[in-house]
């Protein structure tokens, strides 16, 4: 796979795929993010991928599971190992906006250096509730443990409205997905002053989340 399945590589290790199967992984991804899920095939991701329709069912059971493996690296591994990074951050003496700037940087930046996965995740958790709970529920529980510690030492510093951190994370996540829905998903916009509305973006978070004194 090329840099865009970067992610992929110790899943690959992890999971013994054969090279006929990861033709099947990238077809896959390729079509879910160009086309959907729902209006690709296991036939057409066969095709595509050079191999038989049988060869997909001798690894996956079907369509939904290869989806699942696709996007449950995300959740799985990917995003618990940032919350380890992010609450070491939380602990310095750093300013909400600061930590605000790093988690929302390397989100852009996770999305562009996975622009097909990243794409797929959001269509599909967006648009089909069923994928979205099954995603929420291969979040392992000690990542939602982590969040909350995090969010509760901010508010600690004084540095975070006291409101529910689950308030808190629908804030975060509505604005910082809204950005990259916007620019990565529904306007195909190839320019854009993005270090201005990245700050602009990081600005109204901090307006919103910061106690009033």
């Amino acid at each position: 796979m090329d840099n865009q399945f970067n992610i992929y590589r110790e899943a690959e290790k992890n999971e013994k795929l054969t090279p006929k199967q990861k033709l099947i992984f990238q077809s896959a991804i390729n079509l879910f993010s160009d086309r959907g899920y729902a209006n690709t095939s296991t036939k057409e991701i066969a095709e595509n991928a050079g191999v038989s329709e049988g060869s997909i069912f001798r690894k996956f059971k079907n369509k939904e599971e290869l989806l699942m493996a696709i996007l449950t690296p995300l959740t799985h591994k990917i995003l618990p190992q940032d919350l380890n990074e992010f609450s070491h951050i939380s602990h310095q003496d750093y300013s909400l906006k600061y930590f605000l700037n790093i988690i929302i940087n390397d989100r852009i930046a996770l999305f562009k250096s996975n622009y097909k996965i990243m794409r797929i995740f959001l269509n599909e958790f967006i648009y089909d509730q069923h994928i979205h709970d099954r995603l929420i529920k291969s979040i392992p529980k000690k990542a939602f443990k982590q969040f909350n510690e995090v969010l509760d030492d901010l508010k600690k510093k004084q540095l975070l409205i006291e409101w529910d951190n689950l308030e808190i994370f629908r804030f975060l996540a509505s604005n910082i997905l809204g950005y990259m829905i916007e620019h990565y998903i529904i306007v195909d916009v190839k320019i854009w002053n993005e270090p201005l509305e990245i700050e602009h973006t990081i600005d109204f978070i901090v307006k919103g989340l910061t106690p009033e004194k």
